[in-house]
């Protein structure tokens, strides 16, 4: 029979080397030493040597021993006394020691080897069985306790990183929940809103119930936020009533009157006695069932502005002083969101008020306008009617001329007043077209050219730019240009020198120089010569300091540049205008600026002249007849109706004022009936929003008083234009 040789099973892994454990071996013999070190040498482990005592307590003062095998009869120090020191020392007075000796004269020698803690005395010759199977069982005694040892320090550093690990996560989820927190206060300004998201936020997270309390602007608490952990509940948490005075006794108020947070990890019926004086809360929040509560002040700037109240109403969830840490920190959290929904809506009501406050300044601006435009309408036009009278002496001719100088200027002093507004609420608008600038420049010089001639002043010009189509609104070019002028004119003493220069720096600009030898201005105020109502020295000459300040706002809009130049007091100044040449197609365009004269051949219109004031309802009226024109007359709306009523009409000039209504009335009444009267707004409120809502009630042109009056009848003819008189 044939028989298979074995299979080899398969190699095992080597398992890790046991450690080795230390013995002591004591004895001043070598010999002796060396036949120990034999006879233990099959045990496998770390055999340490010494010779004496002395050594021997060097080695215990470095390592630790499993078992001490220890002589009795050396020289010095004998066993007994090594053996006393051993024993002295903590570290070792476990340690246990085996005697060999070859003497055994007494009982009492032996005694006296186990008195000192010896456990065990054996006599020379030794039975190495014997010897290795005593030192074997306090090496495996040594291994074990060393095992459970660090068994122990395992499971003590186990239980240690569990601690840390469950602090740690308790300590993120608690970070969490913060920023979560924040993030719900941060979400709006409207506190209410806020502190309502908040109180869902924290129940049943932390609470069973949860009230906000806030101070507000009238001293008394009032409830900003609740919540419970049953929807149903949460309605009866709105029903707690809180008194008008803080020093009553109500749980809100507690915090109110102590400053201080407060926690109460049991609430009983002498509890809620001591917190409610009043029958109903008290019995509100006994219906409630709380067992424990926190209550925490929201404090802003050194003062209690409100409190938050987490309440539990479970025997499971009891409050400590973890909870109370956590509410402090959700409340300083809901204080700053708190403050900050404060000066919020600090803002909000002082953006309001300035608001308020700005439209008030605005009002009163376009009602001051109306009322200082108003009387200079008959005066304005009383004067251009005697102007062109053929038979007005000539004597008096420089007389009238300068009545209407110094009424036209007292109508641009209001119109700066109105263009500043419009500035700083960016409401100016542009109407812009290709134009000629030295035809506007030379528009301007004649504006100004009888003040010019009427100080002697040398004027010069120079007009050398041969590129000078600009993308301009030519109406505030021309201003732009005036301003400049008339400024330099102003400030110029008689027989001075005035230069308007043009040219072109490169091929993309033009630019304009006007320049004086007047009285300067002072180094320290060029820096703000373009500010509003600065004029420094300037001032005593007069004006409202304006002017450049309307003109930068111009120039700026238009894309161009405003320097200035001046080597100071009494050395004269000099204004330099850059802009950017616009798009021509066809050379040079034709001039923008419409000619102010009427036209040579006037068509006779029947117009409706709805004006309250009685001088300008009598000059106008006065002047456009002595022009050809039909002109029906009338003080307010009820008389305008009738007109319109009875008479066949070309064109309605109607001021927005009105006893019994306005203009626009008027305007929309005959759009009810398809009238086509040609509509001209006539009225001292010239701010946008009065010509835009002219516009819209169908108006075709909207002026602002004193009207020049052949810019009113250059408008009236557009109509004779466009179809023939009616009538």
């Amino acid at each position: 029979m044939r028989v298979d040789p074995p299979i080899d099973p398969p190699p095992q892994e080597d398992a890790p080397a046991e450690p080795k454990v230390n013995i002591l071996l004591v004895d001043d013999r070598p010999d002796k030493l060396l036949s120990l070190q034999v006879l233990l040498e099959d045990l496998h482990q770390n055999i340490v040597s010494a010779t004496s005592g002395n050594e021997a307590l060097r080695h215990l003062l470095r390592e630790d021993f499993a078992v001490i095998l220890l002589d009795v009869n050396m020289p010095g120090m004998d066993g007994f006394e090594t053996a006393a020191l051993i024993r002295r020392r903590a570290r070792s007075e476990t340690t246990p020691i085996i005697f060999i000796s070859a003497i055994n004269n007494t009982e009492t020698h032996v005694s006296r080897g186990y008195s000192l803690g010896a456990v065990d005395y054996i006599l020379i010759p030794v039975v190495p069985e014997i010897l290795r199977a005593k030192v074997m069982v306090f090496v495996d005694l040594f291994k074990k306790t060393a095992q459970v040892k660090r068994q122990a320090e395992e499971h003590a550093r186990f239980l240690q990183e569990q601690s840390a690990r469950a602090a740690a996560e308790a300590e993120q989820e608690r970070l969490a929940f913060l920023a979560e927190a924040s993030n719900v206060l941060a979400g709006t300004l409207d506190y209410q809103k806020t502190f309502e998201n908040f109180a869902r936020l924290v129940v049943p997270r932390l609470a069973d119930f949860c009230i906000i309390d806030v101070v507000g602007e009238d001293g008394v608490l009032q409830q900003v936020g609740s919540a419970h952990r049953v929807p149903a509940e949460a309605d009866r948490l709105r029903d707690l009533r809180y008194p008008k005075d803080l020093s009553a006794r109500h749980g809100a108020t507690r915090v109110f009157q102590t400053g201080k947070p407060e926690l109460c990890p049991e609430v009983t019926d002498e509890k809620l006695g001591e917190l409610f004086e009043d029958e109903h809360d008290r019995a509100l929040i006994r219906s409630l069932g709380p067992t424990s509560y926190v209550a925490v002040p929201l404090q802003a700037r050194g003062r209690v502005i409100g409190a938050i109240t987490l309440v539990s109403n479970s025997a499971a969830r009891i409050f400590g002083p973890n909870t109370l840490s956590l509410a402090e920190e959700l409340a300083q959290r809901a204080t700053l969101a708190l403050d900050n929904a404060n000066l919020y809506k600090a803002a909000q009501d002082a953006r309001l008020e300035a608001e308020r406050a700005n439209q008030a300044k605005d009002q009163f601006l376009a009602m001051l306008s109306h009322e200082l435009r108003t009387p200079l309408m008959p005066v304005l036009t009383t004067v251009l009617g005697l102007e062109g009278d053929e038979h007005l002496p000539e004597s008096l001719r420089p007389q009238l001329q300068m009545i209407r100088r110094n009424v036209e200027l007292e109508a641009r002093l209001i119109d700066d007043l109105l263009d500043l507004t419009r500035i700083s609420k960016g409401k100016l608008q542009l109407h812009q077209e290709t134009v000629d600038a030295h035809v506007l420049l030379r528009a301007a010089l004649d504006i100004c050219g009888p003040e010019i001639e009427g100080k002697g002043l040398h004027l010069e010009t120079d007009l050398a730019a041969a590129r000078f189509a600009l993308a301009a609104d030519p109406a505030r070019l021309q201003q732009i240009f005036w301003n400049l002028i008339k400024n330099a004119v102003k400030f110029t003493a008689g027989g001075g020198n005035l230069s308007i220069k043009t040219r072109n720096p490169n091929d993309h600009e033009m630019e304009v120089a006007v320049a004086d030898t007047g009285m300067g201005i002072e180094p320290e105020l060029l820096p703000r010569i373009f500010h509003a109502f600065e004029q420094g020295e300037r001032m005593r000459v007069g004006g409202l300091g304006l002017g450049l300040a309307i003109t930068k706002a111009l120039v700026d809009s238009h894309k161009g540049r405003i320097a200035v130049e001046s080597d100071g007091r009494d050395r004269g100044s000099k204004f330099i205008l850059t802009f950017p040449i616009g798009k021509v197609d066809n050379g040079v365009p034709e001039p923008s600026l419409k000619s102010a004269a009427p036209p040579a051949e006037r068509k006779s219109l029947r117009i409706l002249l709805v004006e309250d004031h009685e001088d300008t309802n009598w000059s106008l009226t006065w002047l456009l007849r002595r022009r050809g024109y039909e002109v029906f007359s009338a003080r307010d709306v009820r008389s305008a109706l009738e007109i319109i009523e009875r008479e066949s009409l070309d064109v309605l000039v109607s001021d927005m004022g009105l006893p019994d209504g306005s203009g626009l009335d008027i305007m929309e009444k005959l759009a009810a009936n398809n009238s086509a009267i040609y509509g001209i707004a006539l009225s001292g409120f010239g701010m946008e929003d009065d010509i835009r809502k002219s516009h819209a009630a169908g108006f075709k042109h909207h002026l602002v008083k004193p009207v020049d009056l052949n810019k009113l009848e250059t408008l009236i003819q557009q109509v004779a234009a466009q179809a023939p008189a009616a009538g």
